[in-house]
Protein backbone atom coordinates (compact mmCIF):
# COMPACT_ATOMS: atom_id res chain seq x y z
CA UNK A 1 0.00 0.00 0.00
CA UNK A 2 1.35 3.42 -0.92
CA UNK A 3 1.88 6.14 1.65
CA UNK A 4 -0.77 8.35 -0.03
CA UNK A 5 -3.38 5.60 0.26
CA UNK A 6 -2.50 5.09 3.93
CA UNK A 7 -2.98 8.81 4.57
CA UNK A 8 -6.39 8.81 2.83
CA UNK A 9 -7.60 5.80 4.81
CA UNK A 10 -6.40 7.32 8.11
CA UNK A 11 -8.17 10.58 7.31
CA UNK A 12 -11.39 8.75 6.52
CA UNK A 13 -11.26 6.92 9.86
CA UNK A 14 -10.61 10.20 11.71
CA UNK A 15 -13.58 11.88 9.99
CA UNK A 16 -15.84 8.96 10.90
CA UNK A 17 -14.85 9.16 14.57
CA UNK A 18 -15.29 12.93 14.63
CA UNK A 19 -18.74 12.76 13.04
CA UNK A 20 -19.92 10.17 15.53
CA UNK A 21 -19.37 12.80 18.22
CA UNK A 22 -21.35 15.39 16.23
CA UNK A 23 -24.52 13.33 15.85
CA UNK A 24 -25.54 11.56 19.04
CA UNK A 25 -27.19 8.16 18.55
CA UNK A 26 -30.70 8.23 20.02
CA UNK A 27 -31.00 6.00 23.09
CA UNK A 28 -33.07 2.83 22.81
CA UNK A 29 -35.65 4.35 25.14
CA UNK A 30 -36.15 7.43 22.97
CA UNK A 31 -39.71 7.95 21.77
CA UNK A 32 -40.57 7.92 18.12
CA UNK A 33 -40.85 11.23 16.30
CA UNK A 34 -44.50 11.84 17.05
CA UNK A 35 -46.62 14.46 18.78
CA UNK A 36 -49.19 14.25 21.55
CA UNK A 37 -52.47 16.13 21.62
CA UNK A 38 -51.91 16.89 25.32
CA UNK A 39 -50.14 20.03 26.50
CA UNK A 40 -47.43 19.06 28.97
CA UNK A 41 -46.80 21.31 31.96
CA UNK A 42 -44.83 21.29 35.19
CA UNK A 43 -46.24 18.98 37.85
CA UNK A 44 -47.49 16.30 35.45
CA UNK A 45 -46.47 12.63 35.58
CA UNK A 46 -47.16 10.45 32.54
CA UNK A 47 -45.71 8.29 29.78
CA UNK A 48 -45.89 11.37 27.54
CA UNK A 49 -43.52 13.17 29.91
CA UNK A 50 -41.18 10.16 29.77
CA UNK A 51 -41.24 10.34 25.97
CA UNK A 52 -40.54 14.08 26.14
CA UNK A 53 -37.57 13.53 28.45
CA UNK A 54 -36.18 10.78 26.19
CA UNK A 55 -36.41 13.00 23.14
CA UNK A 56 -34.87 15.98 24.90
CA UNK A 57 -32.05 13.72 26.15
CA UNK A 58 -31.43 12.59 22.55
CA UNK A 59 -31.27 16.23 21.50
CA UNK A 60 -28.90 17.10 24.34
CA UNK A 61 -31.19 19.24 26.51
CA UNK A 62 -32.38 16.88 29.26
CA UNK A 63 -29.26 15.96 31.21
CA UNK A 64 -30.74 14.23 34.26
CA UNK A 65 -29.31 10.68 34.39
CA UNK A 66 -32.65 8.85 34.37
CA UNK A 67 -36.04 9.19 32.68
CA UNK A 68 -38.47 9.88 35.50
CA UNK A 69 -41.79 10.59 33.80
CA UNK A 70 -42.21 13.54 36.17
CA UNK A 71 -42.31 17.08 34.75
CA UNK A 72 -40.33 18.95 37.37
CA UNK A 73 -38.01 21.96 37.33
CA UNK A 74 -35.23 20.10 35.51
CA UNK A 75 -37.57 19.09 32.68
CA UNK A 76 -39.03 22.60 32.53
CA UNK A 77 -35.54 24.08 32.16
CA UNK A 78 -34.69 21.56 29.45
CA UNK A 79 -37.84 22.58 27.58
CA UNK A 80 -36.97 26.27 27.92
CA UNK A 81 -33.44 25.65 26.66
CA UNK A 82 -34.81 23.79 23.65
CA UNK A 83 -37.36 26.51 22.94
CA UNK A 84 -34.67 29.21 23.06
CA UNK A 85 -32.41 27.24 20.71
CA UNK A 86 -35.23 26.76 18.21
CA UNK A 87 -36.53 30.31 18.48
CA UNK A 88 -39.77 29.42 20.24
CA UNK A 89 -41.24 31.34 23.18
CA UNK A 90 -39.31 30.00 26.21
CA UNK A 91 -42.36 29.21 28.35
CA UNK A 92 -41.32 25.80 29.63
CA UNK A 93 -44.76 24.57 28.55
CA UNK A 94 -44.85 21.89 25.86
CA UNK A 95 -47.63 23.06 23.58
CA UNK A 96 -48.40 21.78 20.08
CA UNK A 97 -45.80 24.02 18.43
CA UNK A 98 -43.05 22.79 20.77
CA UNK A 99 -44.09 19.15 20.40
CA UNK A 100 -44.06 19.46 16.61
CA UNK A 101 -40.64 21.12 16.67
CA UNK A 102 -39.18 18.40 18.92
CA UNK A 103 -40.69 15.70 16.71
CA UNK A 104 -39.12 17.27 13.63
CA UNK A 105 -35.77 17.65 15.39
CA UNK A 106 -35.73 13.96 16.37
CA UNK A 107 -36.51 12.91 12.81
CA UNK A 108 -33.74 15.14 11.44
CA UNK A 109 -31.22 13.70 13.93
CA UNK A 110 -32.13 10.20 12.75
CA UNK A 111 -31.77 11.41 9.16
CA UNK A 112 -28.30 12.81 9.83
CA UNK A 113 -27.21 9.64 11.55
CA UNK A 114 -28.35 7.68 8.48
CA UNK A 115 -26.68 10.18 6.14
CA UNK A 116 -23.29 9.10 7.52
CA UNK A 117 -23.85 5.77 5.76
CA UNK A 118 -23.43 7.55 2.40
CA UNK A 119 -19.98 9.04 2.96
CA UNK A 120 -17.96 9.06 -0.28
CA UNK A 121 -20.89 8.07 -2.51
CA UNK A 122 -19.70 9.77 -5.71
CA UNK A 123 -20.97 13.02 -7.13
CA UNK A 124 -23.30 12.63 -10.12
CA UNK A 125 -24.93 15.62 -11.78
CA UNK A 126 -28.70 15.20 -11.41
CA UNK A 127 -28.17 12.14 -9.21
CA UNK A 128 -30.64 11.34 -6.42
CA UNK A 129 -29.81 7.70 -5.60
CA UNK A 130 -27.04 5.87 -3.71
CA UNK A 131 -25.37 5.29 -7.08
CA UNK A 132 -24.57 9.00 -7.17
CA UNK A 133 -25.85 12.33 -5.81
CA UNK A 134 -25.66 15.97 -6.66
CA UNK A 135 -26.15 18.38 -3.76
CA UNK A 136 -29.92 18.89 -4.02
CA UNK A 137 -30.44 15.26 -5.05
CA UNK A 138 -28.91 14.16 -1.75
CA UNK A 139 -31.26 16.43 0.21
CA UNK A 140 -34.24 15.09 -1.74
CA UNK A 141 -33.22 11.45 -1.28
CA UNK A 142 -32.72 11.77 2.48
CA UNK A 143 -35.95 13.71 2.97
CA UNK A 144 -37.92 11.12 0.99
CA UNK A 145 -36.29 8.21 2.82
CA UNK A 146 -37.23 9.67 6.21
CA UNK A 147 -40.75 10.74 5.33
CA UNK A 148 -40.13 14.47 5.10
CA UNK A 149 -42.23 16.04 2.33
CA UNK A 150 -39.99 17.25 -0.50
CA UNK A 151 -39.96 17.82 -4.24
CA UNK A 152 -36.96 17.18 -6.48
CA UNK A 153 -35.66 20.67 -7.06
CA UNK A 154 -32.48 22.74 -7.22
CA UNK A 155 -30.51 24.28 -4.39
CA UNK A 156 -31.60 27.74 -5.55
CA UNK A 157 -35.27 26.73 -5.41
CA UNK A 158 -34.79 25.04 -2.03
CA UNK A 159 -33.54 28.36 -0.70
CA UNK A 160 -36.99 29.82 -1.38
CA UNK A 161 -38.62 27.39 1.06
CA UNK A 162 -38.76 27.21 4.86
CA UNK A 163 -37.80 29.90 7.34
CA UNK A 164 -34.50 31.74 7.51
CA UNK A 165 -32.06 30.83 10.27
CA UNK A 166 -29.08 32.92 11.29
CA UNK A 167 -25.69 31.24 11.40
CA UNK A 168 -25.64 31.70 15.18
CA UNK A 169 -28.93 29.80 15.52
CA UNK A 170 -28.17 26.87 13.22
CA UNK A 171 -29.39 23.48 14.44
CA UNK A 172 -28.68 19.97 13.10
CA UNK A 173 -30.76 19.25 10.02
CA UNK A 174 -31.03 22.87 8.86
CA UNK A 175 -30.10 23.43 5.22
CA UNK A 176 -27.09 25.62 4.48
CA UNK A 177 -26.57 27.31 1.11
CA UNK A 178 -23.57 28.51 -0.88
CA UNK A 179 -22.67 30.33 -4.08
CA UNK A 180 -19.81 28.46 -5.76
CA UNK A 181 -19.75 29.28 -9.47
CA UNK A 182 -20.89 32.91 -9.33
CA UNK A 183 -20.88 35.33 -6.38
CA UNK A 184 -24.37 35.79 -4.94
CA UNK A 185 -25.94 33.00 -7.02
CA UNK A 186 -26.93 30.00 -4.89
CA UNK A 187 -25.86 26.71 -6.47
CA UNK A 188 -24.99 24.42 -3.54
CA UNK A 189 -26.80 23.07 -0.48
CA UNK A 190 -25.99 20.76 2.41
CA UNK A 191 -27.22 19.53 5.79
CA UNK A 192 -25.91 21.32 8.87
CA UNK A 193 -24.46 18.69 11.23
CA UNK A 194 -23.61 20.77 14.29
CA UNK A 195 -20.33 22.11 15.67
CA UNK A 196 -19.74 24.21 12.57
CA UNK A 197 -19.82 21.23 10.17
CA UNK A 198 -22.09 20.46 7.24
CA UNK A 199 -22.55 17.48 4.91
CA UNK A 200 -23.09 17.74 1.17
CA UNK A 201 -22.34 16.18 -2.21
CA UNK A 202 -19.03 17.56 -3.47
CA UNK A 203 -17.51 16.98 -6.89
CA UNK A 204 -14.14 16.09 -5.42
CA UNK A 205 -15.05 13.70 -2.58
CA UNK A 206 -18.73 12.82 -3.07
CA UNK A 207 -20.78 12.93 0.12
CA UNK A 208 -18.39 14.49 2.59
CA UNK A 209 -18.37 16.72 5.70
CA UNK A 210 -16.81 20.17 5.59
CA UNK A 211 -16.30 23.13 7.91
CA UNK A 212 -18.87 25.84 7.36
CA UNK A 213 -16.31 28.57 7.99
CA UNK A 214 -13.12 27.28 6.38
CA UNK A 215 -11.27 29.35 3.81
CA UNK A 216 -13.15 27.79 0.88
CA UNK A 217 -16.75 27.54 2.13
CA UNK A 218 -16.85 30.50 4.50
CA UNK A 219 -16.73 33.23 1.83
CA UNK A 220 -19.31 31.34 -0.27
CA UNK A 221 -21.90 30.96 2.49
CA UNK A 222 -25.26 32.49 1.58
CA UNK A 223 -27.53 31.59 4.47
CA UNK A 224 -29.62 28.80 5.98
CA UNK A 225 -33.23 27.62 6.02
CA UNK A 226 -35.25 25.39 8.31
CA UNK A 227 -37.63 23.60 6.00
CA UNK A 228 -39.00 21.01 8.46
Amino acid sequence: MTRSKQIIISAAILVSVTLNSLIPTPPVSAASASTSSMTLTQGMTSSSVSALQSNLKTLGYFTYPTITGYFGTITAQAVKDYQKAYQLAPTGVVDTATQTSISHSIKKRLLLDDAMNFLHVPYLWGGATPQGFDCSGFIYYMFQKHGIPAARTTSKELYNTGSSVSQANLQPGDLVFFAIASPGVIDHVGFYLGNGQFLSATRSAGIYPQSLTNSYWGPKYMGAKRVY
